[in-house]
């Protein structure tokens, strides 16, 4: 760059005052930045020994942004647009955003970042109904959105693990999901840990040999049926408590 070979610890910092919390992948330059996260930083220096995932580079037609604390990039999140290919080999288009990849560097984990960019990416779509994660969410990914819905109950109906186009039959609901306990449990990975999501060799796979995400029965949003589950859940230490069904139309 430049014309000169740079640190890459170098690359990664910057003396623009405006460069501060998170901020939009526009420039060529911040591509670059970006590349060198997703690809060297997790890819190589901050990997661990036994990860055999990876990201996959992130196309123009991807929104990203970069997080900038202290004059540094420090992670980044990436999002697939409602509307935009799913990949080039297919003419299908997501049917809602998604959020693809969430990345912090290990020295700043442990400080909220994760959920602050999960907050940004719900926060930024203001119009959107249901908002969509890709599948498979990572155990640490599910520890973010666990401690995020806990506060902002609000979100509960909207946020969605999500298989690619993402039609209903391809959605399940995330807070659903952590009441039931279908989470990942078998990993060790430390909260604020990468959230891949483009490339696991953990993926379930059905009878066809086709990659899928576990179902959930009724998986497309329904209130009361939800609130009654969640009631009962929560009243374990107690007397437990009958539900009424519900018709649903």
């Amino acid at each position: 760059m430049h014309h000169k070979w740079w640190p890459i610890s170098d690359v990664l910092k910057t003396s623009s005052k405006s460069r501060n919390g998170l901020v939009f992948v526009e420039s060529v330059m911040e591509r670059v930045i970006l590349f060198l996260l997703s690809q060297v930083v997790f890819g190589m220096v901050e990997r661990s020994l036994g990860e055999h995932v990876y990201f996959s580079t992130h196309p123009v037609s991807e929104y990203g942004k970069i997080f900038w604390q202290d004059g540094e990039a420090v992670g980044f999140y990436t999002v697939k647009k409602k509307g935009s290919l799913c990949n080039g080999c297919t003419g299908q288009s997501y049917l809602l955003p998604v959020l693809d990849t969430v990345f912090v560097r290990s020295h700043w984990r442990r400080n909220g970042l994760a959920m602050r960019m999960l907050q940004d990416f719900c926060k930024s779509m203001p119009t959107e109904r249901v908002l969509g994660i890709s599948y498979p969410i990572s155990p640490s990914m599910y520890g973010v959105c666990k401690k995020y819905l806990e506060i902002h109950q609000e979100q509960r109906e909207r946020l969605y693990e999500v298989e690619a186009p993402g039609n209903w039959s391809q959605r399940r609901n995330v807070w659903l999901s952590i009441l039931l306990q279908h989470r990942p449990t078998h990993s060790t990975i430390s909260d604020e840990s990468p959230h891949i999501t483009q490339a696991t060799d953990k993926q379930l796979t059905d009878t066809k040999g086709k990659k899928s995400m576990p179902r959930l029965a009724g998986t497309e949003p329904r209130r009361h049926q939800r609130r009654c589950v969640e009631k009962r859940l929560t009243d374990q230490a107690g007397t437990p408590q009958k539900c009424k069904k519900t018709k649903i139309s």
